[in-house]
């Protein structure tokens, strides 16, 4: 008897339905899903790519009553270390959590633009900043700032 659980490889198709999401693939055995419900933890939402694995479960053995599980595209896959965790997209931009290693940002576009009521940056060994800053709304330095290239204010002085 067929245990219901096997592997689907998304197509890229999804469909967003009353908060729940609906994709297509194709099984181990060339079968094509359709309109599969896809099942995300609480608090996080993704958009799978074409080339996603999924793990399908047909629910009392019922093809039309499956759910997937997953979806994530290997080839885009971040490199991480041992306990590391990451949030990324298709395009190359990642947000990578190194756990004793702090964070690291890495836009493919290389705009970042964060967002937040007051903002503290405690850099007990520095930060080096490659490329333009611009922080709109008021600054306080407690310690030293040193820059190669222009400092300007916001009335361009």
């Amino acid at each position: 008897m067929d245990s219901g659980l096997t592997r689907l490889l998304l197509d890229g198709s999804v469909e967003h339905r009353n908060g729940q999401q609906f994709v297509n693939g194709r099984g181990y055995a060339g079968d094509n899903y359709e309109r599969v419900h896809r099942v995300e933890p609480h608090g996080f939402a993704s958009h799978p790519v074409a080339g996603g694995i999924g793990a399908f479960l047909a629910a009392r053995g019922q093809r039309d009553s499956g759910y997937v599980f997953g979806g994530e595209n290997p080839g885009l896959r971040p490199e991480l270390p041992l306990g590391g965790a990451a949030i990324y997209d298709h395009l190359g931009n990642v947000i990578k959590l190194m756990g004793g290693g702090g964070a690291i940002f890495d836009f493919a576009s290389r705009t970042a633009t964060l967002t937040a009521g007051d903002w503290t940056i405690n850099a007990p060994q520095g930060v080096t900043i490659n490329g333009p800053l611009t922080v709109n709304g008021d600054v306080m330095l407690d310690g030293n700032l040193s820059a190669t290239g222009s400092v300007v204010d916001g009335d361009g002085d």
